[in-house]
């Protein structure tokens, strides 16, 4: 088994997502239609990632566990820059390929 990758994300737009079965947010503030990929990260730079990229925001965030073989098994290819992993498509939102949703404390 591959290790997972994880996105972070803010809970209201995980939420709203359910209802179409796939996410499709890059990142804070930006659409997967924008950056062409969703960001994704190790577990051992997630912290430093909360910090730069949501430390000012007050929104409970999601650390979604993804399951790197699950997204291959739906076609979407994973490619990785600088140490930081872009998912090239919609993140299914099955069990299949999220393996966790837990709550960030800040």
């Amino acid at each position: 088994m591959s290790d997972l990758i994880h996105h972070i994300a803010i809970q209201d737009d995980w939420e709203m997502s359910r209802g179409f079965g796939e996410y499709v947010v890059s990142t804070r503030g930006v659409h997967l239609d924008d950056a062409g990929f969703i960001h994704a990260t190790t577990a051992d730079r997630l912290g430093a990632v909360v910090a730069a990229r949501f430390g000012d925001l007050t929104l409970p965030l999601l650390d979604i566990a993804i399951r790197p073989e699950g997204l291959a098994a739906e076609g979407i290819a994973v490619e990785w820059v600088d140490g930081d992993a872009h998912i090239l498509g919609a993140l299914p939102m099955t069990n299949g390929v999220v393996a966790s949703e837990t709550p960030i404390a800040r």
